[in-house]
């Protein structure tokens, strides 16, 4: 029995040792996020949010609204933010905060920023955007200098520790028309999801605010200087009530409505009074603004809305601090010791499997207690050492009494892939056919033109040609965690998200698919060198549920992934020869893949078989790659865009073929000259149908 005892010690120190070297490592990171917003999840109270923070949000109900009936189409005149500025100081609020870049002149002219900026000054309680980076580049040292009014002093609460080079800012006109300015960059964890953010930034001499500390000190509610906990990067974690939604939010044009009510003597629909005493924070919402961000509680949330949530955690001054180390260790040395010393006393399995449901609850329970006493205690690192200690002492009992089963690995490793087998060994359930819904981002790709190609080679060399064409791109689907499902003929058809999470399978596909591109490209002079033929070819990415699992026989079965996800995917890879595009993804793929990806929509349409519309992107490239002359074609694109699904075929047209040689452009362009000979009826939705599969 000393033995054993000894022996559950051991394992218990070994898995703690192991549990903390992983963590060093940054392995659980993106998991411990994840469990954090679980917790976050589980105690979410949406009543207890502050109800003197109100969201005015650009959302894509007020485009549509002006688009029809002003004509107007994004930007909107910036006379407009001064209206609405009028409006919220006529009903007493505190602060308004534009979370809208207001980096360029107004292509109204300088009068439209003149009224803006003139309403700013007269209301005395707007606050507009600065954003810091990391990058040197070339600042506006004038703006700069009105910046230093708005510098905190240098004892502040949580300031970044991150070292800031260059400083976006907005007009001149906007700066000195303020009561205040703060930074809107604020970084998400890896995982593309906002959990924490500084309070205040240094910059040369200067310590800038926040978002939420500004408009906390607006509101008469700074916390002492040095009272706010942080983490261990100096960051303060925000507290979420719920998920998005969950501060009271109006449509901007119903603000703008009750404006031009109250001019006519007619009763507003919104009554300034409401906004009496709040802080008010103006942002954007449509998908097409692309504002639009992850928190814990909901995966599409506009970026407002975590400003509102900081700054509620500052004003209701409910915070998190970070559990020191010394008790994260001792937590997890006591758990993992006290598993391994369990686990190696005990022989029958139903008395094993309950210690093991005792000894992994545990963590979460003292995660749990921890969250509620105001303390983010971390869960994943306890949690692994005592599962490591707990395998480890079980697999010392098995190998100890001789009872090693390597049966599933030996047979099934010939032709499962590594990650399946890992849950097969698991979870041998798995062997049944079946299989779970999922969501998951599916990827099919095919080589534009290939029956041609495959007439004009000999069968040995089209095998040459296609083993090299596969080889590399199935080596960039596999190292961006993809599954490989199988290939058709040069089709490859794989996905993200099954067997294993991996929580951004959105953006990683989006990367695997444009890492494709560009390989492709590199070793096309290769291959046309070799084989007398340089390969193109089309992706479709597309993101939704799925059911994944063994399908097929009881005596052969593959694991795949079916549903409406793959074939939309499928039918978005052959839809990129008629737009003229290598990559098409659908609109869910895009919004969860964020900001990192640059797209622009391709089209609205409705695929055989489906009554609902569906938006599809092209995908252009990663955002921090792009540079000022794509971003500006990017503009000129929606632009022309925006005219085309307003009906005013010729500026379109126009619009389209100042784009220069682009392919989407031109076949708008097509589209503009056809309409404007044959126009569409008037209840025409801009929704084209996909007649092929």
């Amino acid at each position: 029995m000393k033995n054993k005892i000894l022996r559950g010690i051991l394992v218990g120190l070994a898995a703690v040792v192991t549990a903390f070297a992983l963590d060093s490592l940054s392995l659980f990171r993106g998991l411990e996020g994840k469990t954090w917003d679980g917790r976050m999840r589980l105690f979410a109270d949406p009543s207890r949010a502050d109800k003197g923070i109100v969201l005015v949000l650009v959302d894509q109900y007020s485009l549509d609204i002006y688009r029809k009936e002003q004509g107007l189409g994004w930007p909107w005149p910036r006379e407009i933010y001064g209206y609405l500025v009028r409006y919220l100081k006529s009903g007493g609020a505190a602060a308004c905060f534009f979370d809208i870049a207001l980096t360029e002149d107004s292509v109204r002219g300088v009068a439209d920023d003149e009224a803006f900026a003139r309403e700013s000054a007269a209301a005395g309680n707007v606050f507009v955007p600065i954003a810091l980076s990391r990058e040197e580049k070339e600042s506006d040292e004038a703006a700069i200098a009105h910046l230093k009014r708005f510098s905190l002093g240098a004892s502040t609460p949580a300031r970044s520790q991150v070292v800031y080079r260059s400083i976006t800012t907005p007009l001149d006109i906007y700066l000195r028309s303020a009561k205040g300015a703060a930074n809107v960059q604020v970084n998400p964890d890896d995982d593309g999801i906002y959990r924490r953010m500084p309070l205040s930034y240094a910059f040369r001499d200067m310590v800038l605010p926040s978002v939420p500390l500004a408009l906390a000190g607006a509101a008469s509610a700074l916390p002492l200087p040095g009272a706010v906990p942080t983490d261990r990067s100096g960051q303060m974690i925000i507290r979420f009530w719920g998920p998005t939604g969950t501060y009271r939010s109006y449509p901007i044009v119903a603000l703008l409505n009750s404006m031009a009510q109250i001019q006519e003597g007619k009763t507003p629909q919104v009554p300034p009074g409401d906004f009496a005493g709040k802080i008010v924070l103006v942002g954007l919402s449509a998908v097409g603004l692309y504002d639009l961000k992850s928190s814990p509680l909901s995966a599409v949330i506009p970026g407002a809305e975590i400003q509102a949530a900081a700054l509620d955690t500052l004003l209701q001054r409910r915070y998190f601090s970070s559990a020191s180390p010394v008790l994260l260790f001792a937590l997890a040395l006591v758990l993992a010791v006290g598993a391994g010393v369990a686990i190696s006393g005990l022989r029958k399995m139903g008395i094993i499997a309950g210690a093991f449901v005792v000894f992994l609850a545990l963590p979460a329970l003292a995660a749990g207690a921890a969250f509620a006493a105001g303390a983010w205690l971390e869960f994943v690192v306890p949690e692994a050492a005592v599962l490591l200690s707990l395998i480890g002492a079980s697999v010392l009992n098995y190998s100890i009494e001789g009872k090693e089963r390597r049966f599933i690995k030996g047979v099934f490793s010939h032709y499962l892939s590594p990650a399946v087998i890992e849950r097969l060994i698991a979870d041998p359930a798995m062997l049944r056919l079946g299989g779970e819904e999922r969501r998951i981002t599916s990827f099919f790709s095919d080589v534009a033109g290939f029956t041609s190609i495959s007439e004009r080679l000999t069968p040995p060399e089209l095998v040459r040609l296609l083993n090299a064409y596969l080889s590399e791109m199935t080596d960039i689907i596999l190292d961006a965690d993809g599954t490989l499902d199988k290939y058709e003929g040069d089709a490859i058809v794989a996905f993200w998200n099954a067997p294993l999470d991996v929580p951004d399978h959105a953006l990683r596909a989006c990367r695997a698919a444009l890492a494709c591109r560009r390989r492709l490209d590199e070793i096309r002079p290769d291959l046309e060198t070799r084989y007398g033929h340089g390969l193109r070819m089309r992706i479709g990415l597309n993101t939704g549920p799925a059911v994944v699992g063994n399908m097929g026989s009881g005596r052969r079965f593959d694991y795949t992934a079916m549903g409406d996800t793959i074939n939309l995917a499928a039918r978005l890879e052959s839809a990129g020869k008629q737009y003229r595009v290598s990559i098409l993804a659908g609109e869910a793929t895009v919004v969860q893949a964020g900001e990192a990806i640059l797209a622009r929509e391709a089209d609205l349409i409705r695929v055989v078989g489906k009554d609902k519309p569906v938006r599809i992107f092209e995908l252009l490239g990663e955002r921090e790659a792009a540079t000022a002359d794509d971003l500006a074609s990017l503009r000129a694109y929606r632009e022309a865009l925006a005219l085309y699904r307003g009906r005013d075929w010729d500026r379109a047209l126009e619009a389209f073929a100042a784009l220069g040689r682009d392919p989407l452009a031109e076949f708008y362009g097509d589209r503009c000259r056809a309409f404007a000979g044959n126009p569409p009826p008037g209840d025409w939705d801009g929704v084209f149908d996909l007649k092929s599969k």
